[in-house]
């Protein structure tokens, strides 16, 4: 069975949809968080949530909203890949979540079946623990699962100082307007001119530092995030241009337009994005 999300994602989705059930003790303090929590404390110290105040509003009542969001994403990915791992009796499932411990060992999910799952309209599998390679609930599953895959070429990563970028900002523009910066918004004229100007002194910026350019999933293959400084005298991104190599003409062609949240969880995906105009 294909499934369309690794845990629930909206109050209204079907049990059927949903791959596991994410049980806590419900304990005082405790939140349906739980589970990525005890996953933020056992992995490297990453920064799992948003600071801006618009972000702040949409992801009300979350802690972690970054890891829920990078946990479903490369669940769905290892389904595509065929990756998600079952013990031998099929009652146990796992799947490398691509986070490492401090001191680098992989950190694996593992999950029971619910076999009663189908008659009371609940998820298939059931959350067991989080653990590193060191453990032995993890025996049922050898050799281990691997990792998801994004890259297939390394000319993926890098931007390519010779190709132009050429964007039709009026069609992704006029569709995603809500996207813009307020002051943009109601005016597409306007938006399309300071981001044409914006795209001149790009390229320039991406000579001196090509980490600016970001490897990111978009569209099932990857493409790249560019930083879009349209309003903040302080040099911070007001969007992330999204583009893709178009070899046959020696060009990045602009897909569309990201709000920063929707990039940084797109390109967590891949890797922690180690420029500072594109965090959380």
């Amino acid at each position: 069975m294909e499934y369309k999300s690794l845990l629930k994602r909206y109050r209204e989705q079907d049990a059927r949809e949903i791959f596991a059930h994410f049980p806590y003790n419900g304990n005082a303090g405790e939140t349906w968080e739980e589970p990525f929590k005890k996953l933020a404390n056992m992995a490297k110290d990453e920064d799992w949530s948003f600071h801006r105040q618009e972000f702040i509003n949409q992801y009300q009542h979350q802690n972690f909203p970054i890891l829920t969001n990078y946990l479903n994403y490369t669940f769905l990915r290892l389904q595509e890949e065929g990756k998600i791992k079952l013990s031998e009796d099929g009652d146990k499932a796992c799947f490398n979540t691509g986070l490492q411990t401090p001191r680098g060992k992989d950190i694996f999910a593992t999950f029971f079946r619910n076999k009663q799952a189908e008659e009371r309209n609940q998820p298939d599998w059931t959350l067991y623990a989080f653990v590193d390679t060191y453990s032995t609930k993890l025996e049922p599953f050898t050799p281990l699962p691997d990792i998801a895959s994004y890259i297939n070429d390394v000319n993926d990563l890098v931007f390519n100082t010779n190709y132009e970028i050429e964007a039709n900002l009026e069609h992704f523009l006029t569709h995603n307007e809500e996207r813009l910066p307020e002051v943009l918004q109601g005016n597409i004229r306007m938006a399309e001119n300071v981001i044409n100007g914006e795209l001149q002194s790009l390229k320039g910026r991406i000579r001196r530092n090509y980490k600016i350019a970001i490897p990111h999933w978009y569209e099932e293959k990857i493409q790249l995030l560019l930083p879009l400084v349209l309003t903040n005298d302080e040099g911070m991104a007001d969007l992330a241009l999204v583009v893709a190599r178009d070899d046959r003409r020696k060009m990045y062609r602009g897909k569309t337009i990201l709000t920063m949240d929707m990039a940084y969880v797109d390109a967590r995906l891949i890797t922690k994005p180690a420029d500072d105009w594109l965090n959380p």
